[in-house]
């Protein structure tokens, strides 16, 4: 499998658990991402953008093949390195800096995992502490350990239930609502989506 990790602009706990789980993945680079890399000790295969966020002292000090891109452009350089991602095959992408910071930015990466996974691509959000997947109609198994606290948000509705937690649920509809906040794993969840969108965020 493909599997390629993208480092966006946003916020990232750079740890060695995380460091030692990108030893199985292609390390791609936008912009100030390119931070996160020093971080944690790595190099990117590609570092693209248009460098409008990265000072001197960055650019300087990572050294990675660059791509530059024109600073007018009608997308982020975050969505140009995912279709670059993209280009070269990926099968599976973890965003990582893709959640927190700027909410515009989080928001619209939430939309553009939504439509890789659409695509079939596997997606996962990180800001190395919580996790989002986003999910489609289906069933999703997730091999969680008890105790874990996780949220399911419908995006922005969807028929959803949810087994294997301390507050299970049947197939309900959903839309702008808590009711699926802050629950809890018993052990591996299995959450089924009938209809519409959902985010599963791991916290």
């Amino acid at each position: 499998m493909r599997r390629f990790a993208l480092l966006l602009g946003g916020p990232l706990l750079a740890t060695e658990a995380l460091k030692e789980r990108l030893r199985g993945y292609r390390l791609l680079a936008a912009d100030s991402g390119g931070r996160h890399a020093l971080a944690l000790g790595l190099t990117p295969e590609l570092w693209l953008g248009d460098f409008d966020s990265s000072p001197p002292w960055l650019q300087e000090a990572l050294s990675a093949p660059k791509e530059v891109l024109p600073r007018e452009k009608d997308l982020t350089d975050g969505e140009a390195l995912l279709r670059k991602a993209l280009e070269l095959g990926a099968e599976e992408v973890l965003l990582l800096g893709a959640l927190g910071g700027r909410l515009d930015h989080t928001l619209v990466h939430l939309e553009l995992a939504f439509l890789l996974a659409q695509k079939g691509v596997r997606v996962e959000l990180t800001d190395g502490l919580t996790r989002a997947f986003p999910l489609l109609p289906g069933l999703h198994a997730f091999p969680l350990r008890p105790g874990t606290p996780f949220s399911l948000l419908p995006f922005p509705e969807a028929t959803l239930g949810v087994e294997g937690a301390r507050w299970d649920l049947p197939p309900t509809a959903l839309k702008a609502t808590s009711r699926t906040l802050e629950n809890e794993a018993l052990g591996p969840i299995r959450v089924r989506l009938e209809a519409g969108r959902a985010l599963l965020y791991l916290f």
